[in-house]
């Protein structure tokens, strides 16, 4: 099958799936990658009435979500808040966003959100050593830089 200029193999199951009486899997692997364990790809529909093309299709031009929201969860703590007012839940939307704008744009051209992620992340270590160094330096006592840091 060719989803986005690429082949693919591909095999449907449509039937009962946990509580889902009709649900759609599809396992995908990419003709070049064909048996390679890391470029498998499982894909879930609820709509059985649609195609393995459209759903493959549709998946394809949704990717990216699909990746900024596992990004999100796992790097931005997406999954940790509690927000109920709207108005949180638009700021932290909007702080979350641009985070994840500057990690994608950090060295004026743009960067998968990984190499952004940790070169802020090295950025702000680096930081902190440098202010523990100079807290030590203007005279700290052990008590002081263990509170600090710990």
């Amino acid at each position: 099958m060719t989803v986005g200029g690429r082949e693919f193999y591909v095999y449907r199951y449509e039937g009962e799936l946990n509580d889902i009486p009709n649900a759609v899997v599809i396992i995908s692997y990419p003709r070049e990658s064909f048996g390679d364990p890391k470029a498998l790809r499982v894909f879930i529909s609820t709509n059985a009435g649609i195609s393995t093309q459209e759903i493959l299709d549709t998946y394809t031009e949704r990717w990216a979500i699909e990746l900024f929201f596992r990004q999100s969860k796992n790097r931005l703590a997406l999954d940790k808040y509690q927000i109920r007012s709207r108005q949180g839940i638009e700021r932290y939307w909007l702080i979350m966003s641009l985070v994840h704008y500057m990690c994608c744009m950090y060295s004026g051209k743009y960067n998968t959100f990984e190499e952004g992620y940790w070169y802020f992340q090295d950025q702000v270590k680096t930081e902190r050593i440098g202010n523990l160094h100079q807290f030590i330096k203007n005279g700290a006592s052990l008590e002081a830089v263990l509170k600090l840091v710990g």
